[in-house]
């Protein structure tokens, strides 16, 4: 029984160590960065919008350890010059994002004007849409699709089979990215951290083990 408890203590110090060493670890520097958003200068208007006018992403959202979300502002302020913003996601959290919910001003206001028909038309009509993504706006690039949407100013940007840790990708939103009133993101309730779960289960079958030992 001694060693029995024994395992399960250092099993949890174990996980505990490594719980709190990745959620301090530092976050990824949230700079714009060209790899995330394409790049749609001179596209021909597409839909309702303009001609393509973003060198990047209008606003950059990483997410990091512990919850964290930090934002970034793009050189233009969308992607069509008109209203529409093209918005980069980076998860750096140590899990896989499902989904985070997002607010503002009539940004799911959509006008067929979305960053795929911009994408498809720069790769000879190809769209960056994923096999298997449910998304039938046009507006959720590769992975992304909304769902709870209220009205115009809410919703939930959900990831078709996740965005894994470690990568990016990106989405489009109506009303372009003014610095003074950004979209509001928050996320959902995070899953329960995978090592920390698996140290209280040893020592919950330790617990047991002694109790029928001592009944």
């Amino acid at each position: 029984m001694k060693y029995l408890t024994k395992f399960a203590t250092r099993a949890l110090t174990l996980a505990l160590v490594g719980w709190i060493g990745t959620a301090l670890a530092p976050a990824h520097a949230s700079a714009v960065q060209t790899s995330v958003c394409p790049n749609v200068v001179g596209v021909p208007s597409q839909g309702g919008g303009g001609v393509g006018n973003a060198t990047d992403c209008n606003l950059l959202l990483t997410f990091g350890p512990g919850g964290s979300i930090s934002t970034s502002t793009g050189p233009q302020s969308t992607y069509e010059s008109s209203d529409d913003s093209l918005i980069g996601v980076i998860n750096n959290s140590g899990h896989a994002l499902t989904s985070f919910n997002i607010s503002g001003a009539n940004i799911f206001g959509f006008e067929q004007d979305g960053i795929n028909a911009y994408v498809a038309a720069m790769s000879g009509g190809t769209s960056p849409h994923a096999v298997g993504n449910p998304d039938t706006t046009g507006y959720g690039g590769p992975l992304a699709y909304f769902t709870n949407i209220t009205g115009v100013n809410s919703g939930t940007v959900n990831f078709w089979s996740g965005l894994a840790n470690g990568t990016s990708t990106y989405f489009s939103l109506e009303k372009p990215i003014a610095t003074a009133s950004l979209p509001v993101v928050t996320q959902n309730v995070p899953e329960p951290p995978v090592l920390p779960m698996f140290g209280l289960g040893l020592i919950g079958m330790a617990w047991l083990a002694w109790r029928r030992k001592s009944i």
